[in-house]
């Protein structure tokens, strides 16, 4: 009952600063949340252009315009017209207002056998002058063509007693129209469906990422997360000439391939810096690498950091923690008939520690599962790993277990409970805020072994840290950059033993 009452008081404090926290726009992740989708915007788009095109040409129907000029003048005028301009005009906008009355219209479908007048009439004055243009609009060429002649017919029924002295005269006669008005535009029909609709998906999608809750940037770590930022790596490009691990799609991202960058080194040997201060001031051993979700790059992490303390150097045992997968033979490139499957092993009730397996190309200890492991989680509370653990702390110096996601999963827990550290991995922009702090919750929920977030694949670094060392790192505790494990102490840069020799010396030390 007291668990239950402190998570729902945790959730409701969450629940408080969520609502008083302001939404800021991080433009960058915005920016890649649109791009990452933009294939959906397309093909709305293309869909978007192919409704519209149908629409169009379902509802399309081609009008025909049938055309005459006439000349507005007064009866018994010697000039056949008015004398005065500004009079003449007045007298055409009257005349313009008689032959689009209903009036004449009536008495045209009557004389052509119409219920009503099949078109539209439009009168135009030509500025400065006494000549009216009259077009009719209709469905077809033949039916504008007689709505016209009929006007022609009928006009002077109406105009004498409205009227009385102005007469029209045609100064052209009507034409026959033998193609529409306007013809069907189906090229810009789609082209303006497929801009309306990418432009739509494309706002939604910078909307969605705008609310969503996740963590965007390292200062969100700070404020969105019940943890700190450990480390903040850098976005790292995908390059052709990596070799591809044998699952699927996962790529290689070590620290030993070329081409990976100068960044992405730099921080990978300052989270190791950092795990050695905590080392040498606790004297841990076993780290527990876990994340909220899968894909978030625990695993990645953990093999970079099982490498460089090989190299520093250390005995490093790696621990594939997820007893349900097999994934990290093929992440190493590892042929699983050269080495055994750790979780059958404990399963069968045999000793894990004939399952450890040495890497002569990687330099360090590796103990993979082959197969899914059914009660896994009864398997890894057992007091048989739990006595195998504590043999590996005396033979090994870094026991690294990559372990599985948090979310869903008691497996986590187990290993959490006999890790002496832990390091929760976050990818940006990608698992929402409540998730994480829940997986936080679980880390933190042993004796607070958890040392922070290391924030993954951050893009717009240089992979150089912004939140400095921590844990005290600084000239007086040895690690600054003079101090004896500094850039000229006597394990630094231009020291007496640079890391990869002299193993002998470091274990005095």
């Amino acid at each position: 009952m007291m668990e239950q009452r402190g998570e729902s008081v945790k959730e409701n404090n969450r629940a408080e600063e969520n609502a008083g926290r302001t939404v800021t726009a991080d433009f960058s992740a915005i920016f890649h949340d649109i791009l990452k989708n933009i294939w959906v915007a397309v093909l709305v788009g293309l869909s978007a252009a192919f409704l519209a095109y149908t629409a169009a040409w379902i509802t399309y129907a081609p009008e025909y315009v049938s055309r005459t000029t006439f000349v507005v003048s007064a009866r018994e005028s010697s000039t056949g017209a008015y004398a005065n301009l500004s009079q003449t005009q007045r007298l055409a906008e009257s005349f313009k207002t008689v032959l689009d009355s209903q009036v004449l219209k009536k008495k045209v479908a009557d004389q052509l056998g119409m219920d009503t007048f099949a078109g539209e009439v439009s009168v135009s004055i030509v500025p400065e002058t006494n000549l009216l243009t009259v077009s009719v609009t209709a469905g077809s060429p033949t039916d504008a063509f007689r709505l016209l002649n009929g006007m022609l017919e009928q006009y002077s029924s109406v105009t004498a007693s409205v009227l009385g002295q102005v007469v029209l005269e045609v100064f052209e006669e009507p034409n026959y129209p033998s193609y529409p008005s306007a013809f069907f535009q189906g090229n810009d029909v789609m082209k303006k469906g497929f801009m309306a609709g990418t432009a739509v998906m494309i706002a939604l999608f910078g909307l969605l990422s705008y609310f969503k809750d996740t963590v965007k940037n390292e200062k969100e770590v700070e404020t969105k997360l019940d943890t700190t930022l450990f480390a903040a790596v850098p976005h790292e490009r995908k390059y052709k000439n990596i070799k591809a691990a044998v699952r699927r799609d996962r790529k290689k991202l070590w620290i030993t391939e070329p081409s990976v960058s100068f960044g992405f080194g730099e921080t990978m040997k300052k989270i190791r810096t950092k795990l050695i201060y905590q080392q040498r001031k606790t004297g841990a051993k076993v780290l527990v690498i876990s994340s909220a979700a899968p894909g978030e790059g625990k695993t990645t992490l953990a093999v970079n950091l099982a490498l460089m303390f090989a190299e520093y150097p250390r005995k490093v045992l790696l621990i594939e923690g997820n007893l349900r997968e097999s994934s990290l033979a093929a992440y190493l490139g590892i042929n699983m008939k050269e080495a055994k499957s750790w979780g059958a092993c404990a399963a069968a009730k045999g000793d894990p520690e004939n399952t450890v397996y040495y890497s002569e190309k990687l330099g360090f200890h590796i103990m993979l599962n082959g197969e899914y492991t059914p009660r896994s989680a009864e398997i890894l509370s057992s007091s048989r790993i739990t006595g195998f653990i504590e043999k590996m702390k005396e033979e090994m110096d870094l026991i690294i277990v990559d372990a599985p996601p948090v979310k869903g999963r008691a497996d986590t827990e187990a290993w959490v409970r006999r890790a002496d550290f832990c390091l929760l991995v976050t990818r940006q922009n990608r698992v929402l805020s409540k998730y994480i702090n829940d997986s936080v919750d679980v880390l933190e929920g042993h004796s607070h072994k958890l040392l922070g977030c290391v924030f993954n694949d951050v893009p717009g670094r240089l992979g150089l840290l912004s939140y400095g060392y921590g844990y005290g790192y600084g000239y007086g505790y040895g690690y600054g950059r003079y101090g004896k494990y500094g850039r000229y102490g006597k394990y630094g840069r231009y020291g007496k033993y640079y890391p990869h020799k002299h193993r002998e010396d470091h274990e005095k030390d």
